[in-house]
């Protein structure tokens, strides 16, 4: 499996869809994780990857090095994103594995890593789990930038898209993490096989119980870094939130954010409305007396703004078409609302009503449990890999670990 084992900081490498996909293969086959290491501090995620997968092939880069050197080479005409992820030093010890070992499939989670999957024989099968499609987030990016960033983002989205071409049209089997994406990669490869399978969400206990200090909590979790102007999330919650208060004057609005925006306030002329920025534990806000409110547009992120407050247990109000995107009852595990006077009428029916945040909270979470959590979605890698490669035995952690190996230029 290639992927980037090594997330950033504030991702924990048991969070990630890497680790999920093979923590479930790992009961059913013998893996081999390869990665680039970039960061300083990275002993402490390897020691987590190595004691539960035991066989680590990786390579260490200085950051600062990598980024000279990409540079350079994307004036040269390369992507700059497959440049910086270039090690010679792991690609040198992947062909010795290759050569000294008899692996009946490469499992590629991430286009940086496309480059090195590329060069084993084409005889071994290739799955690639192209997510939501890396070439993707450099065109969003290309969107909401100005000259000249604007121009850098479009040049590398299309060199990187050449390097999704070639695995596409490679691989035995494709995946994408929603349906717009699988149509994506079966542009990219018109032949190649492509299934849907989203991220899941892990389930957790629901929040505290609410006590005298917990006022009515009305909960926008949003992903304004990508959205395309936080203020434009600001003001709609501005609006909604008015109403409400009229109704349930104690009501507090918290907008919050895993990401930190610098620059981004809130004024202080609607009481009750908050902002919570680089936050990436959002259960200290799920309690009894908290609701989720998660309107299309600005902001919106199905994960953070839907999924994990039903995971926990916290009633959500959306739009229908979320609903429908979902698959989830209208009415029994979300509440829907279309405008943003339906918005306000939901909400303060939640807020007034403890039985209704029970049902609603408790039938949303049995929902999330039975079709989005980690188990239900890993599950359906088997279905996918059951004509690719067959079940061998399980990893084992290796009784001596292997030191890490710091290559300068890579």
């Amino acid at each position: 499996m290639l992927g980037r084992w090594i997330p950033p900081p504030r991702r924990p490498v048991r969070g990630t869809r890497e680790y999920q996909f093979a923590h479930h293969l790992a009961q059913r086959h013998q893996l081999t994780l390869a990665f680039i290491v970039d960061q300083r501090e990275a002993a402490g995620p390897i020691n987590v990857l190595r004691s539960e997968f035991g066989d680590l092939e990786f390579a260490s880069v200085p950051r600062g090095w990598k980024s000279l050197a990409s540079a350079v080479r994307s004036a040269g005409g390369e992507s700059c994103t497959l440049s910086y992820f270039r090690s010679q030093a792991l690609r040198t010890r992947l062909e010795d594995r290759l050569r000294r070992t008899g692996y009946d499939l490469v499992f590629v989670s991430s286009s940086t890593m496309i480059q090195y999957a590329l060069e084993v024989d084409p005889t071994v099968p290739m799955v690639v789990d192209f997510g939501e499609v890396d070439s993707e987030w450099w065109v969003r990016q290309a969107t909401r930038g100005s000259f000249p960033a604007a121009r850098f983002f479009r040049t590398e989205a299309a060199r990187l898209r050449v390097a999704e071409t070639l695995a596409a049209r490679r691989a035995t089997l494709c995946f994408a993490e929603t349906p717009e994406a699988a149509e994506l990669i079966r542009s990219l490869g018109p032949d190649a096989a492509v299934g849907v399978i989203p991220s899941g969400i892990e389930v957790d206990a629901r929040g505290p119980a609410a006590g005298v200090d917990q006022p009515p909590t009305i909960v926008f979790s949003t992903a304004l870094r990508d959205g395309p102007d936080p203020q434009e999330a600001l003001d709609l919650c501005r609006s909604i939130m008015a109403g409400v208060r009229a109704r349930v004057p104690r009501a507090r609005f918290v907008i919050v954010s895993k990401d930190p925006l610098p620059g981004v306030r809130v004024g202080k002329e609607i009481d009750g409305l908050e902002l919570v920025l680089a936050t990436p534990d959002l259960r200290p806000l799920f309690h009894g007396r908290a609701v989720a409110v998660a309107p299309p547009g600005a902001g919106f992120d199905l994960r953070a703004s839907v999924l994990e407050p039903m995971a926990a247990g916290i009633p959500v109000v959306t739009a229908p078409a979320i609903c429908e995107r979902l698959g989830a009852c209208p009415g029994r595990d979300v509440k829907v609302a279309g405008t943003a006077g339906d918005f306000r009428l939901q909400l303060i029916e939640l807020l007034e009503s403890s039985a209704l945040r029970e049902e609603i909270g408790t039938r949303g979470r049995a929902f999330v449990k039975a079709n989005l959590s980690w188990d239900t979605v890993t599950a359906r890698l088997d279905q996918f890999l059951a004509g690719v490669v067959k079940p061998g035995p399980p990893s084992v952690p290796s009784t001596q670990p292997r030191p890490s190996a710091v290559v300068r230029g890579g």
